[in-house]
């Protein structure tokens, strides 16, 4: 079914079921993308919801970090699609279930020149350090690494994976974080760069639903993302993450305990203060 046809069928499907029993939901995911990207990504989600599950889903780009940090720890979203230790606190914090997420595992690695001097995670203890800015998963998990405030990296914020890297090769930072997948692509034969640390996997970006969502709808909210037509829906968001891989089923164990990385996430913290 095309966009169009499914566009059409849900105001068909508005103006005929009946207004008393279709509730609001909100769909939020993180301000990485610009307004008209995040549109274009994700609100072909929160149609093809509100058309499968006879609710109505709006999807809201949120301005900026603070304000999508402040409406996570508000449980102001009733369905979000983040990174894997916001899915962990949402899980602890606001009585979220984690429903589908990303097929590959999500692995961290710490890169430096290849005739750097560089080769653990203490030789960086006093230097520059790229990544980008809290509450950015790849330099929480790096930086909490670190136990003494006075004996860590120094952090250097730049604003994508391939700006850090082109600052070790370019000798701005010593050493940058950034997804294993994204090191192998960038420096495929490892001409430039060299692996200094690589992290354990974790579970990678998820969709959660909210307190709201009733077991019921949470059940059909599940099924209709991993339908056909729901990966179709999806198309946008898998492309820009996946490289077209399906989303999977998930569960809340996986994520057990990846929030803790965010006790070094100030600004997270500050944001609903």
């Amino acid at each position: 079914m095309s966009y169009q046809k499914i566009n059409i069928v849900f105001i068909t499907t508005l103006l005929l079921y009946p207004v008393s029993a279709i509730s609001d939901y909100l769909f939020s995911a993180p301000p990485r993308e610009s307004q008209k990207r995040g549109m274009e990504i994700y609100k072909p989600i929160a149609d093809y919801l509100s058309l499968t599950t006879g609710e109505r889903f709006t999807y809201k780009q949120p301005a900026n970090w603070a304000e999508y940090s402040r409406g996570i720890q508000n449980n102001e979203y009733d369905l979000v699609f983040d990174g894997p230790h916001f899915v962990s606190w949402r899980i602890e914090n606001t009585q979220h279930n984690v429903i589908s997420k990303l097929p590959q595992l999500h692995t961290w690695r710490v890169i430096a020149k290849s005739d750097s001097n560089i080769n653990n995670l203490d030789d960086l203890i006093g230097k520059k350090v790229c990544a980008p800015k809290s509450p950015n998963f790849g330099m929480l998990t790096m930086m909490s690494h670190y136990s003494n405030p006075a004996r860590e990296p120094i952090h250097i914020i730049t604003k994508g994976w391939k700006d850090g890297f082109d600052s070790v090769v370019q000798g701005k930072c010593v050493a940058t974080v950034l997804p294993k997948t994204n090191h192998k692509k960038f420096d495929p034969e490892f001409a430039k760069t060299k692996a200094v640390h690589t992290h354990l996997p974790y579970p990678n970006q998820a969709f959660t639903v909210g307190p709201k969502i009733t077991p019921s709808l949470q059940s059909k909210i599940t099924s209709s993302l991993l339908s056909e037509e729901g990966q179709k829906a999806m198309t946008k968001l898998r492309d820009r993450f996946t490289r077209g891989a399906q989303l999977i089923n998930a569960d809340n164990e996986e994520y057990e305990g990846i929030s803790m990385v965010l006790s070094r996430a100030d600004n997270f913290k500050s944001a609903a203060q």
